[in-house]
């Protein structure tokens, strides 16, 4: 994953109807947490640090 790119959450929770949970990739830290990117979610009011084994890449950020 790289700065830019549209994420989706791939966790285990469910809470009723299933929802996409999509986020933007806005740091990324990979001398201390070289598993993880920093998301910004767009469809709930959450940002932080995420495990990137939950998370599926959407969209690419192509400008680069």
């Amino acid at each position: 994953m790289k700065i830019g790119d549209l994420v989706e959450y791939e966790g285990s929770h469910s809470y009723g109807k299933q929802s996409r949970d999509l986020g933007t990739v806005v740091r990324l830290d990979p001398e201390f947490r070289d598993t993880e990117c920093y998301v910004v979610w767009h469809t709930t009011n959450n940002e932080g640090w995420w495990s990137a084994r939950c998370l599926k890449v959407v969209s690419k950020h192509e400008n680069r």
